[in-house]
């Protein structure tokens, strides 16, 4: 056994060709592609944003149990951006459209169970 296959053992990774030459292998090291693809999703899916989108998700479920809670979703989107432009003096776009997105993808899943 040479010396690179024997470091090639001793670290477990995925191996992808290098571009223009498949002969030689590329190791990289899992982790740090897992960890770079992470912060640049989270840099696109904030928190922020992912709280507002299962806001709107939740809060229109529950339409299921009474039919007027179908629009407490986009209701609450609303009201809470007009209660931060009041209270911060900014509407944020982001929270707005990813909480009316939330209440639409729940509206389209209850549509595909036949509930609504």
């Amino acid at each position: 056994m040479s010396d690179s296959t024997k470091n090639e053992t001793k670290n477990p990774g995925t191996f992808f060709p290098q571009p223009g030459n498949k002969k030689h292998l590329k190791k990289m090291d899992l982790l740090a592609w897992h960890q770079r693809t992470g912060k640049k999703i989270m840099q696109i899916f904030r928190w922020d944003l992912q709280l507002h989108f299962f806001w709107g998700f939740i809060l229109t479920l529950t339409g299921v149990y009474w039919t007027p809670l179908l629009t407490s979703g986009i209701v609450v989107t609303v009201v809470k951006e007009f209660l931060d432009l009041w209270s911060k003096d900014h509407w944020s776009w982001g929270d707005f459209w990813w909480g009316i997105i939330g209440s639409f993808f729940a509206l389209a899943f209850l549509n595909t169970l036949g509930v609504l």
